[in-house]
């Protein structure tokens, strides 16, 4: 809580891109401060790259939350989880 109050402090007067871009999730899942959010809606009327990483951010989330496993050829699973032991291996 100690946390949300000084990111919220810190919002309100002063709205870095990173702190918007911190609160992002929280932000459209509704769950920010409504002094939060506003603060946060004032930063994208004047900053045009924090919203279009929104924009963004906002339809990755929707298309990966509508992807379901079963969706997803056993190919790729294989593919990424054979890329990913070897990306593991590599970094050791």
């Amino acid at each position: 809580m100690k946390r949300l109050v000084a990111r919220l402090m810190r919002m309100i007067g002063r709205r870095t891109c990173e702190d918007v871009v911190a609160t992002l999730h929280d932000y459209f899942e509704g769950s920010l401060d409504p002094r939060l959010a506003a603060a946060i809606e004032r930063h994208f009327q004047g900053c045009p790259d924090c919203r279009a990483f929104s924009r963004t951010y906002k339809e990755v989330v929707q298309l990966t939350g509508e992807l379901g496993c079963d969706d997803i050829p056993d190919e790729v699973r294989q593919r990424v989880r054979a890329a990913l032991r070897e990306h593991a291996a590599a970094t050791r």
